[in-house]
């Protein structure tokens, strides 16, 4: 009887013990599936805004690209903010404003060195230009001339 009950009671302590072993470590799993679930949520939080963040990525970089062809489409033109060339399209624009005055002057007055007199008779002649056509001569006669 002593070893069958020793036995026994043995057993019954091991599984007492393993019972209270199991419990704690039933809390304790359950504990850190409390912790897990909330870290869980957030990683998923996380991997939304990565993939956020991953489209606006694509997107600022789609942006350069085309600020980059831009920019590229419009690098040719530096050579105009050189000194040089500015001076020369002051240049060019002074001698517009003066084809300008010119070309204003000659709308109010097509002859400014001429007096009333000539003007009237440049507008004679726009009007009726046969006038001033010379009279052809008649044709010579050979045959006439050579038989006096």
């Amino acid at each position: 009887m002593s070893q069958i009950a020793e036995r026994y009671i043995h057993l019954c302590r091991s599984y007492i013990q393993l019972s209270d072993k199991f419990q704690k470590l039933d809390v304790e799993h359950t504990a850190l599936r409390r912790k897990v679930v909330p870290m869980l949520d957030n990683l998923k939080g996380y991997k939304k805004n990565v993939e956020k963040l991953e489209q606006e990525k694509s997107a600022l970089e789609e942006k350069l690209r085309d600020i980059t062809e831009k920019y590229e489409n419009l690098k040719q033109f530096e050579i105009l903010e050189k000194p040089e060339i500015q001076a020369e399209l002051r240049e060019a624009e002074n001698q517009i404003a003066l084809v300008e005055e010119t070309v204003q002057e000659m709308e109010e007055n097509k002859d400014p060195d001429l007096n009333e007199a000539e003007k009237m008779l440049l507008n004679e002649y726009q009007s009726n230009p046969a006038a001033f056509e010379l009279p052809l001569p008649a044709p010579y006669n050979y045959a006439q001339a050579a038989s006096t």
